[in-house]
């Protein structure tokens, strides 16, 4: 059984017995003044020291476990849009060895260096 379930179950039957047990607290403990028209509120007190908490539990249950679905339904989509996946082995793009002349069309740059000049060039001061 879901631990949502047990809590929902038994909170009743706690709130009632610390409903019962506060009202008896406040009958026979010797130093306690509490009248007889009062006893009502210490019952329901103690109920609501116990209910207030339960519901809470349960309150955040439910988020955790709207959180599990969700999760569950991005994994199912994640795993449907990527299909199956592959379990070979990746090819190595530098086993092949690149030479001097694959390396001309990384010189785009050069043009606009000579545009703009070198990186040589001076500081500008700031502030003086």
């Amino acid at each position: 059984m879901q631990p949502n379930r047990i809590v929902a179950l038994i909170t009743p039957f706690c709130a009632l017995a610390a409903g019962w047990v506060a009202s008896w607290i406040a009958q026979n403990f010797p130093d306690a003044d509490i009248s007889k028209e009062s006893l009502q509120a210490v019952f329901i007190g103690g109920m609501l020291a116990v209910i207030a908490p339960a519901a809470q539990w349960l309150h955040g249950w439910q988020k955790y476990e709207e959180r599990q679905a969700e999760t569950e339904r991005i994994a199912i989509v994640a795993d449907a849009v990527a299909g199956e996946p592959d379990l070979e082995e990746p090819e190595d793009v530098f086993d092949e060895g690149l030479e001097a002349e694959d390396l001309d069309e990384f010189d785009e740059f050069e043009d606009v260096e000579e545009e703009f000049g070198t990186d040589e060039q001076e500081p500008v001061s700031a502030g003086t």
